[in-house]
């Protein structure tokens, strides 16, 4: 096999447990477990922040056939299809598209601020933002189902459920486990960063405010044993939020109050790998049940995260870092 192993073990061993180079793989769906765990415990994967260029559809091409070889129920892509230096044009959204189809495994995209918000930019084509999220609506989430073969449609991630007026905000359950993904972007949010930005912004907080809100009280009265979260932009984390994602911190604060389960956060953005337990309560202490797992991106897109659920492991999740040798385009 043509790839590296590096695992976090969250849970096993205290907060985080060893960072374990050289260690096996995380567990895959075969692995043995005690038959009362087996039809509960999975893996998804997580990649964001690629391709930037056409190297790195290349590498997508190698990082999807990597992860269609392992028993995976669903692949987060938390945005960022393209560079802000790539032409925000429809032929660029169909290419990525198209690559992004050949999981074989329900693939959940979510937006990034390169793919709209900063279209208006000379290099990226003089776009209007505005028009161009409307297109990616009608290109990625104007149907019910995920991205992915035909054979990704058989799975429980295949059809997310779809917020009415914003159709990117998505969520899913897969067995006991409760996913959500709100579309929160680079560039402060896109906040001031485009003409009528400020307009688009509030619609959108409120959406998303209604959308985390109503899958709190979802998760709650299906008393979930976990709640994944995913974004886009990365909020930052400091004492004092940037205008752009204050009321995505608040509302973070409040959901890691109300469901006292583990929690992850996963987004992208910054292009740092890492996994840590960023978020600090009203008296500056960690927030012990919410875990950060940002993924790689460019120019790191011979890697990918694997994200492993076990019911028997106190903190729920395994993390592993994958990284694939790229192999040449068909």
């Amino acid at each position: 096999m043509n790839r590296r192993h590096l695992i976090t073990a969250l849970g096993a061993y205290g907060a985080y447990g060893a960072l374990a180079q050289g260690a096996p793989a995380a567990a895959r769906s075969n692995d043995a477990m005690p038959s009362s765990a087996v039809r509960e415990a999975f893996a998804f994967g997580l990649i964001g922040d690629l391709p930037y260029f056409e190297i790195d559809e290349q590498n997508l091409t190698s990082l999807i056939e990597d992860m269609n070889a392992d028993g995976l129920e669903c692949v987060i892509h938390v945005g960022d299809i393209k560079t802000s230096m790539e032409l925000c044009s429809d032929a660029l959204y169909a290419r990525r598209k198209a690559l992004l189809e050949r999981s074989a495994h329900p693939l959940i995209l979510l937006p990034g601020d390169n793919d709209w918000t900063d279209c208006h930019r000379t290099r990226s084509g003089g776009y209007d933002p505005r028009e161009r999220l409307a297109a990616l609506r009608k290109l990625f989430w104007s149907t019910p189902y995920a991205l992915g073969r035909p054979e990704a449609m058989q799975r429980q991630a295949s059809r997310p459920e779809r917020q009415a007026d914003c159709p990117e905000n998505v969520r899913w359950r897969i067995g006991n486990v409760q996913f959500v993904a709100l579309h929160v972007v680079g560039s402060s949010n896109g906040l001031n960063k485009y003409p009528g930005s400020r307009s688009e912004f509030e619609l959108r907080e409120a959406a998303n405010r209604a959308w985390l809100s109503d899958t709190l009280s979802l998760a709650l009265r299906s008393q979930a044993d976990a709640l994944v979260l995913a974004i886009h932009g990365n909020p930052g984390f400091q004492r004092t939020p940037a205008p752009g994602y204050s009321g995505f911190m608040q509302g973070l604060q409040e959901l890691a109050q109300a469901f006292r389960q583990p929690i992850l956060l996963l987004h992208g953005d910054s292009h740092t790998y890492r996994v840590d337990r960023p978020l600090r309560d009203a008296n500056g202490y960690p927030v012990d049940h919410l875990t950060r797992i940002e993924c790689y991106g460019a120019p790191m897109t011979q890697s990918w995260v694997r994200i492993a659920y076990d019911p028997l492991l106190p903190a729920r999740f395994r993390v592993s870092a994958m990284h694939v040798r790229p192999r040449h385009m068909p």
